[in-house]
């Protein structure tokens, strides 16, 4: 007869055989997991060190080369209100030293009235013109090439007035030193005797220069 017992020695003993092999089995199997497992992670952070330093480098690359062009623009703008400046001055100082002339052509054969002019100015005497100048003649040749002796004369342009053929600025700038109540008067409303005075005054200034082609008659 066979025992029970001596049928369950020879499985039990294949049995913890068997959990003898797992368990010592089990351990290799995790030591090398981990080790698998440290090499990546030394690789990612060596990879991820080397992007972080690689961002930083172009960042601050990026704010220099921003703060370059922020310099240079600044040069710009302030080189370019400086020629601004010296070009506002360069004006006023040519505004304030440059007189207009009189005339710039020689008059037209054609001299009217001024349409704006209902009535001829008043005939004021003349006063007489300096003793040490040309002579009443001469002076009396220069109306008539300028306008044919109309006191009242206006160029075709409208830009010449009188019986010198004035130029408003021109006027203008005569009376501030001449007589400051014609500054604003038209040239060819004003009175003879102040177109003569004001004649006289700018020839004592610049010579018969303001009158290119007549003013050959006061040298005459």
């Amino acid at each position: 007869m066979v025992r029970v017992g001596s049928l369950f020695r020879p499985a039990a003993r294949v049995l913890v055989v068997a959990m003898m092999v797992t368990g010592l089995a089990a351990p290799a199997g995790g030591q090398g997991a981990s080790l698998v497992l440290a090499v990546d992670v030394e690789r990612f952070s060596a990879r991820a060190s080397a992007w972080t330093s690689a961002s930083v480098a172009r960042q601050a690359e990026n704010l220099q080369r921003a703060a370059d062009l922020g310099r240079e623009a600044a040069r710009i703008e302030a080189e370019a209100e400086a020629a601004a400046a010296a070009a506002r001055a360069a004006v006023i100082r040519a505004a304030a030293t440059t007189v207009p002339p009189t005339t710039t052509v020689p008059p037209t054969t054609t001299v009217e009235p001024d349409p704006a002019t209902t009535e001829p100015p008043t005939t004021t005497a003349a006063p007489d013109p300096p003793s040490d100048g040309p002579t009443p003649e001469q002076w009396a040749a220069l109306r008539h090439c300028e306008s044919g002796g109309r006191y009242d004369a206006v160029s075709p342009s409208g830009a010449y007035r009188g019986a010198y053929q004035f130029a408003r600025a021109t006027w203008d700038w005569v009376a501030s030193f001449n007589d400051p109540s014609l500054v604003g008067v038209d040239p060819a409303a004003a009175a003879p005797a102040d177109q003569d005075g004001q004649a006289y005054a700018l020839y004592d200034r610049q010579g018969a220069s303001p009158w290119p082609h007549c003013g050959v008659h006061l040298s005459s």
